[in-house]
């Protein structure tokens, strides 16, 4: 137990506080102290594990978007439209908390959003906002007020103190600066004895809310192309979807299936992390497909390098028709009934089988009948799939730089929309290759470089801190240099290449290969609200096939690349595995992976 004292905040209700929950900041402003009340009042899950979020229902001043606001912003043309709140709506709120020499100057109304709802209730708060003044009309600090909306301390959620309102308090006088917080009971009792639980989560908000000083959000720099758009999360999360749709959808699909997929899981991987990674996937595609496509107007989907077929399983429970399909059958196909929708086939996309099987004519069949005769009884799919299919490619590595290729070049004049969730890296050959920088760069792209091992030039300062904070953001992929930051903009500047409209987009998965890259999504919704005028088919196919063989240089050429990837798929066939080629160099046998064997 701790004790409380009698308050300094001068009030017109009795407030408790203790020394222990005082620290001085010099360094803190009211500027940086109303940027980190701004970042803890929409994430309050940066104090506490328990939270999603917050929604915001209200803000005074507009500081902070509603979910409204975001949802209008995300909204496409020509879809369904959810009901809003008018633009202009004020909640009635009670009267805030009364202070001497304290003007209110803000409010704010949120509702904190729990992980597990079905475990914890939703609470609402209101939240004022004073500034402080001395008596020479000179800024003294702010006091931040955390009201919640219920009668009694029974109503309090268990990730929420016991308490009636939480304050705090920044006193700005002269030099010295103090951060501090203050609270109210909902009895009157004359002193204090707060839980252990309680006083030690007073102390870890004022800590966190120093720390967060010190490292305050900057400003998010805006691009006009997915190619030249920053890694950092602040510039890609909620590009496309508002947090708050995906979140929700997330926690519905986590309580249907998580506790069944976990309890059926078949593969010897971990199955916590691939259950909740595919359910994460799987929340944003459907509020995805939900603002693209009309209530019953879903064209189905495809899975392409599908691995353990978890998301097709979840879509399709959802009732979104598709289907998958890997190199390799894996256990949890037929453990969870989905073979009817599953198929075991090579992919070898359609200018390799072209190449390979050299044909002239447009007949596909007999050009994929070539190529089963050449890598035996194993079905053969040459990546073109029907008009208006939705390509997901999660993790589908060899595939990966190949999808909007595919998307494309199944319906040259209305290509095929995607989302593609880049892993490892590879060129188009399937040979393991790590992509720089310049040659991701639009105004490089005509001459690529060729070195596999074609990286940036090393510090010259070799300082062990510089190094370090390069290999972590290198690992977080907030590196726009790092091989995955330039994998994701090579395929974002391959699909801009043959005519896609790009967005990148942070994930919100528990996986580090984390972004999305999504082809096409507005002017699909488009497309489902009037016909419009298709794309020349011959200039994107003749641009296609400028882009493979350029890129197929760095194999030796379109022949050289297509025999390396026939090559690779026969040894994955055999139980060889992919292995990793080094141009110039021979294959090397590498572990086999059971859920990355992908081509």
């Amino acid at each position: 137990m701790a004790t409380a004292e009698s308050s300094s905040l001068k009030a017109d209700e009795v407030w408790w506080s203790s020394a222990e929950y005082s620290q001085p900041c010099p360094s803190l402003n009211s500027h940086k102290f109303m940027q980190v009340t701004d970042l803890l009042l929409e994430n309050p899950n940066l104090n506490s594990s328990h939270l999603f979020r917050a929604d915001i229902l209200f803000d005074s001043t507009s500081a902070l978007k509603t979910v409204d606001d975001k949802a209008r912003v995300h909204q496409l043309e020509g879809n369904h439209h959810e009901a809003f709140a008018p633009e202009n709506y004020t909640p009635p709120a009670p009267a805030g908390p009364e202070f001497q020499n304290a003007t209110l100057r803000r409010r704010v109304l949120r509702r904190l959003i729990p992980r597990k709802p079905q475990v914890d209730s939703l609470l609402e708060q209101w939240c004022y906002i004073y500034d402080l003044i001395q008596p020479d009309d000179q800024p003294a600090g702010h006091i931040v007020v955390y009201s919640p909306q219920v009668k009694s301390e029974a109503e309090i959620p268990w990730y929420h103190p016991p308490i009636k309102a939480m304050a705090y308090l920044l006193q700005i006088q002269g030099t010295a600066t103090t951060l501090s917080i203050h609270f109210q009971t909902f009895d009157l009792a004359s002193s204090v004895d707060l839980p252990t639980r309680t006083h030690r989560t007073f102390i870890s908000l004022i800590q966190t809310f120093l720390r967060l000083s010190r490292t305050p959000a900057g400003p998010v720099a805006k691009t006009n192309t997915a190619t030249l758009q920053s890694m950092t999360p602040s510039a890609l999360k909620d590009t496309i979807l508002p947090q708050h749709t995906v979140q929700d959808t997330y926690s519905r699909l986590k309580q249907t299936y998580a506790s069944d997929l976990i309890s059926r899981w078949a593969e010897s991987t971990d199955p916590s992390k691939h259950v909740f990674e595919d359910l994460s996937i799987a929340a944003f595609v459907i509020e995805l497909w939900k603002q693209i496509y009309p209530p019953g107007k879903f064209p189905g989907f495809v899975d392409i390098a599908c691995g353990n077929a978890v998301l097709c399983y979840i879509l399709i429970q959802e009732g979104y028709h598709g289907r998958g399909f890997d190199a390799r059958r894996r256990k949890t196909w037929q453990v969870l009934d989905m073979e009817e929708y599953l198929d075991e086939m090579i992919c070898v996309p359609q200018p390799f089988v072209a190449n390979l099987s050299g044909s002239t004519s447009n007949n596909v069949t007999d050009e994929t009948s070539s190529m089963e005769s050449l890598l035996g009884k194993v079905p053969i799919h040459n990546g073109l799939f029907p008009p208006d299919t939705f390509i997901i490619s999660n993790h589908a590595d060899e595939l990966t730089p190949w999808t909007p290729l595919l998307a494309a070049l199944s319906c040259p004049s209305s290509p095929l929309p995607f989302l593609a969730i880049p892993c490892c890296s590879h060129a188009l050959s399937g040979a393991k290759h790590r992509y720089s920088p310049k040659s991701v760069n639009p105004s490089t792209l005509e001459t690529p470089a060729t070195s596999v091992n074609d990286g940036e030039p090393q510090s010259i300062s070799g300082d062990l801190k510089s190094l370090r904070m390069a290999k972590m953001k290198e690992r977080d992929g907030t590196d726009d240099k790092s091989m995955y930051a330039c994998l994701t903009r090579k395929v974002a500047a391959v699909a801009e290449e043959v005519g896609f409209e790009v967005e990148l987009t942070l994930l919100r998965i528990p996986s580090t290969r984390n972004i999305g890259v999504v082809g096409n999504r507005k002017v699909v919704a488009k497309r489902t609200k009037s016909q419009s005028a298709p794309q020349n088919g011959t200039d994107v196919t003749q641009q296609i096939q400028r882009v493979v063989e350029r890129e197929c240089l760095l194999s030796g050429g379109v022949t050289e690349a297509a025999k390396m990837w026939v090559s690779r798929a026969q040894k994955l066939q055999t139980g060889m595995g992919r292995g990793k080629v080094n141009l110039g160099a021979k294959p090397q046998a590498a572990k086999r992976n059971d859920d990355n064997n992908n081509i």
